[in-house]
């Protein structure tokens, strides 16, 4: 069960919660044509125990789901007025932070950043430990960029890479791309946010074509997919800020030294935040691949990259065979599918 920190400031938290009264009062004002699970408002049983927790948050969550392919700013209110009543009545409920999450992210769909950002720090300070600080922590700097607070925005996506649960992940990755971008260039929106729409999961990829793409490497050198047909491929999703690449990567090491000649290479797409600390790895390691800085996110976003280490395993056919591959594993499977195309 999240417990909040009861190390903070006490006096910040009673001022949010004169904020969330101020959001159920202004949201009670709100007249909605959605039909929930329940004809009766969670506010209209905030004095009874007609409703419990599970199912106040059962309702917060149905209206969520509907939210999914919508964009109704009434349905956004519902959710506020509900979000904020549920989190005054259970500050302590097991998930109160997606409550959270939801709460601000509804006050930021209704343009209503600021108090949207109140939200999402109040939920980052209290309940530090919560699945959703995360999300949160990538969310609360978009909406730092929307209003123009780039510095802030910076040090919450510095946070996600350097927090060693969260960096790797796809927030981490979001966060450091954005970290490469220039300030007149963030808005606050992403253009391929995960949300309602399904993305394929990598293994989803395995015995279909690879897509191919044609970019410019590391030193000036043209890089495609197509140029390799013929020889085992592969793509090497990286960078130098994720531990697990770092320790994994005496392994792809090994492994190329072993079959680079016996048509393999090895394509690296790094998702580095600057080519500097790149070049400088890649020359202190003595990488011999080509590399690809991926600062637009233009192949890891077709090749879904999600999390760091990625890998993609790609024959002489053009089609991946394997992916996410580590360790031992990366070296024997490499191994099998040279040793198949040679035989082609």
């Amino acid at each position: 069960m999240l417990i909040r920190n009861e190390t903070t400031g006490v006096r910040r938290w009673y001022s949010f919660v004169i904020v969330l009264t101020g959001l159920v009062m202004f949201s009670s004002c709100v007249s909605s044509t959605l039909n929930t699970t329940s004809s009766t408002s969670i506010l209209d049983t905030a004095g009874s125990t007609s409703m419990t927790d599970d199912a106040a948050y059962a309702e917060i969550k149905a209206i969520a789901g509907k939210l999914k392919d919508s964009s109704d700013s009434a349905a956004y209110e519902v959710l506020v007025e509900k979000s904020a009543v549920f989190i005054n009545m259970y500050p302590k409920y097991e998930r109160v932070d997606k409550v959270y999450y939801l709460l601000g992210d509804s006050l930021i769909q209704l343009n209503r950043v600021d108090e949207g950002i109140a939200v999402f720090e109040e939920l980052i300070k209290y309940y530090p430990a919560a699945d959703y600080v995360e999300q949160s922590l990538l969310k609360l700097g978009l909406a730092y960029d929307k209003v123009g607070k780039h510095h802030k925005a910076d040090q919450l996506y510095e946070k996600l890479l350097n927090h060693t649960k969260y960096r790797g992940g796809w927030s981490a990755n979001t966060a450091g791309q954005l970290l490469g971008q220039n300030w007149d260039a963030r808005t606050g929106e992403l253009a391929d946010e995960p949300g309602p729409k399904a993305y394929p999961t990598s293994s989803q990829f395995i015995d279909k074509p690879a897509f191919d793409f044609q970019v410019t490497g590391l030193k000036g050198e043209p890089i495609s997919l197509s140029q390799y047909r013929g020889q085992v491929v592969l793509l090497d999703f990286w960078a130098t800020w994720c531990p697990p690449c770092i320790a994994e990567m005496p392994n792809v090491k090994r492994t190329y030294a072993k079959y680079k000649n016996h048509k393999f290479e090895i394509i690296g797409i790094s998702l580095d935040q600057a080519t500097a600390p790149l070049e400088a790895y890649i020359a202190s390691e003595g990488l011999a691949w080509r590399q690809y800085w991926d600062n637009s996110g233009k192949i890891s976003g077709m090749y879904n990259v999600r999390a760091i280490p990625s890998t993609f395993l790609i024959d002489g056919a053009g089609i991946i065979r394997r992916v996410n591959l580590r360790g031992s594993a990366l070296e024997m499977a490499v191994g099998e599918l040279v040793r198949e195309n040679l035989k082609n």
